[in-house]
């Protein structure tokens, strides 16, 4: 089911774009708070104590406002609100806090964060009766419960609000967020109840931005969710979207006007008025251009593809599609900052843009039959590789929530001038087919087609990612491998083997980063029988280089003991001993590995390789990605900025980061995202880390290896990983069959820079 409460608030937070409105919508509570601060006899001391305490809050929301959640969220830590003494502020204070809290995730911390504003008010009212309305932070603890998936705590909260809210704006902000849960319960007859009373709110209400934004979120969720009776119907949205058309223009607000537009494009649409769709889209596009507003702009000229789509107008369509995905890269360093829950709503609000694109640029009647090269085709294929390296990093900025810098290179010409012959290889993920485009050197992209349907291939993909984990599914895991094989490689092998390529590098698409492309199987080899393999986030964030000195310096961090309610790990301390051997080394072990020490030995120090054989997970969500050190789990915004500090103070990039016993978590779709956020963040030219924790024995045998190969003159990251997994897969030096299934050696993954 999709995240109504998440697209609802979302769209609350773009309807009013610019920030003085968005920010009058988000933060009234406070504004609340701060006009209901009762009048007390204060001690000077306490005047300035309380202004200073007032200022750091200010400046908190001030860095929320622009979009630096987690810089607010540790300014307001750091003032220990709970431990202050009770006053409207500290209440004030709670409640930023909580919000904050929410945003970012951490929403047990929210909750018990809110439930002390609520006490602190509590008291303070026992004191002078009615000095704080508390009905603006049972609509946060409302919020809370919302995003926690509690749909009946958060109706029970919302209902609260408004039968207690004095301010008719508040108990119209209730309404509005108990819509969308009521439609998840799919109450139709409380639905249409709500939708009147709403109605007969903003009616009684002024007109002002807030009413106006109010009639467009109501038509947006009609449009999302398809919500009819006798009292919701698309005359009735038509008609409201009309007058929040009319209003906007009264109160000179661009903004809500081209929204009402927009929605009234997108409502033709639905009912497929194609001719009204398109006037009312371009009227609405018209107006987001002329105030200079991509987030705006984006979301009608997408809209405007699908109707010329339909309409049969492929190349307005295809020049529709091309300008939305080019107002959102203008838009996208700023996309967190306009919308605080965007990163539950990117696979519905960003991505289909450039998948939709992608879908018709690649589509037979735009692209040509295969191997018919004309110019048009051509370009199509070129504009289809930058549409994916665009949707790799708008994906890794949605991860992190915030912006990555793509390097300034012509990806055309990557692998052009290495020193093996490379392909790289997108694979794309289109509903009823796979997409694969090859880029061979010297040669212009090749397009590649597979029908299959998408949850054929999702499901062939999640039952290979547990055969691959599990010891005694060799022969279904061969016969699932070669399923994949066939769809992904073997259309391009004759072109592969004309041009003697030996590196594959993949730039992979949704849930294909959970499988190693190095265990798909031919009937008789596996891949890394044949070639090297690494992958990309997308070559725009790589820069292929060799490592300069083979003479590596290497700093280890491991733990063996059992931490934080995680196993021990045995095999640790052989690992440790292995690399030890192979390299310049300096080693953090066990209690020796805490953050401050490792934080301490990167700013001292240049190494070249840093290696951390430690628990560790990756998913989809930053907040559940961490490595664990002795004394906490460190997660992953923590990490990479305690290496990018390490950049900061040394001349000498990290060649090389190893995740080592870390792992993706299993049935998450995107986990392996979490590998690439850290592989880009962190700053490191290359980052080798494994989808799946290893087997004791062979982790030190992987490590023993790969290093020895690694310092070879010539041998590139890809042949080293190659010649470590190939080792392991012939039984290495006891010669044991056991360890052919791949659950033993394709763990390991090489992400970023191959050389």
């Amino acid at each position: 089911m999709k995240r109504l409460w998440h697209r609802t608030w979302y769209k609350l937070s773009t309807l009013t774009i610019c920030f003085c409105v968005s920010l009058a919508l988000s933060f009234a509570p406070f504004w609340t708070v701060a006009a209901s601060m009762p009048t007390v006899a204060q001690t000077p001391s306490t005047v300035v104590f309380e202004a200073q305490l007032q200022a750091q809050i200010a400046q908190a929301q001030e860095l929320q406002s622009l979009g630096f959640y987690r810089r607010a969220l540790l300014q307001l830590s750091d003032l220990d609100l709970p431990g202050q003494p009770d006053s409207p502020i500290k209440v004030r204070g709670l409640h930023l806090l909580s919000d904050l809290q929410r945003t970012v995730g951490d929403l047990a911390a929210a909750k018990v964060t809110i439930e002390n504003a609520i006490a602190t008010t509590q008291a303070i009212n026992a004191q002078t009766p009615n000095a704080i309305e508390i009905a603006p932070m049972l609509l946060s603890l409302g919020h809370i419960a919302a995003a926690a998936g509690d749909i009946e705590q958060a109706l029970e909260q919302y209902e609260s609000v408004s039968a207690i809210a004095s301010d008719p704006q508040l108990k119209l902000r209730s309404h509005l967020s108990q819509l969308p849960l009521l439609t998840e319960t799919d109450n139709q007859p409380r639905i249409e109840a709500l939708y009147a009373d709403i109605q007969s709110l903003i009616e009684r209400l002024p007109v002002n931005k807030i009413t106006v934004n109010a009639r467009l979120e109501l038509a947006r969720h009609y449009i999302e969710n398809s919500i009819e009776g006798d009292i919701v119907t698309p005359q009735v949205i038509a008609q409201n979207l009309a007058t929040a058309r009319d209003q906007a223009q009264t109160l000179a607000d661009s903004y809500a006007e081209s929204y009402a537009l927009g929605y009234l494009g997108e409502l033709y649409l639905e009912q497929q008025q194609l001719s009204n769709a398109d006037t009312a889209l371009s009227q609405a596009l018209e107006i987001a251009e002329a105030v200079r507003s991509p987030e705006l702009a984006y979301q009608w000229q997408w809209a405007l593809g699908k109707v010329h789509v339909q309409q049969n107008r492929t190349a307005l369509a295809l020049g529709n599609y091309e300008n939305a995905a080019d107002s959102l890269k203008t838009l996208r360093g700023n996309l967190i900052a306009i919308a605080p829950d965007l990163r539950f709503d990117f696979r519905e609000q960003v991505e289909p843009v450039y998948r939709e694109w992608v879908d018709l640029l690649l589509s037979s009647e735009v692209a040509g039959d295969i191997g018919e090269e004309t110019a048009a085709g051509s370009s199509n294929l070129r504009k289809a590789q930058i549409a994916i390296e665009s949707l790799q990093l708008a994906e890794l900025e949605n991860y992190f929530a915030e912006p990555c810098v793509p390097l300034s290179q012509d990806i055309s010409q990557i692998i052009e001038n290495t020193t093996s012959p490379t392909a790289v290889l997108y694979p794309i993920i289109l509903p009823g087919r796979l997409e694969i485009l090859l880029k061979l050197p010297d040669q212009s992209l090749q397009q590649y087609t597979v029908a299959i349907a998408q949850l054929d291939l999702e499901a062939l993909l999640n039952q290979l990612q547990i055969d691959l984990r599990l010891p005694f599914s060799i022969n279904q895991l061969r016969t699932l491998s070669a399923q994949l094989y066939d769809l992904l490689i073997r259309p391009t092998q004759p072109a592969l083997a004309q041009n003697n390529i030996d590196t594959l590098v993949f730039v992979l698409d949704g849930s294909l980063r959970n499988v190693p492309m190095a265990a798909l199987y031919d009937g008789q080899q596996y891949l890394i029988e044949n070639y090297s393999i690494a992958l990309a986030p997308g070559l725009q964030l790589v820069a292929p280089q060799p490592i300069a000195n083979r003479k590596l310096t290497t700093l280890i961090a491991g733990l063996s003991e059992a931490r934080h309610g995680f196993s021990t790990l045995p095999f640790v301390k052989a690992e440790v001993s292995q690399v030890q051997q192979t390299t310049s080394s300096r080693v953090l072990l066990n209690e020796d590995f805490t953050e401050d020490q490792l934080t301490t030995l990167l700013n001292s120090a240049d190494y070249q390789v840093v290696h951390l054989a430690t628990h560790g997970q990756f998913s989809s969500d930053a907040e559940d990605t961490f490595i664990l050190a002795w004394d906490k789990p460190i997660q992953v915004d923590e990490f990479n900025t305690l290496l990018r500090q390490s950049d900061q103070t040394s001349d000498r990039v990290i060649e090389l980061l190893i995740l080592s016993a870390c792992e993706t978590a299993l049935g998450d779709r995107r986990a392996a995202l979490g590998i690439a956020g850290v592989a880009v963040q962190a700053g490191a030219r290359s980052t080798l880390a494994t989808l799946w924790n290893l087997d004791d024995e062979t982790g030190a045998l992987f490590s023993n290896y790969f290093y020895q190969a690694l310092q070879q003159p010539d041998t590139s990251k890809a042949q080293a990983l190659r010649l470590a997994q190939l080792q392991i897969l012939s039984g290495g030096e006891s010669d044991s069959q056991r360890y052919q299934h791949p659950r033993y050696w394709a763990s390991y993954i090489l992400l970023g820079n191959w050389l």
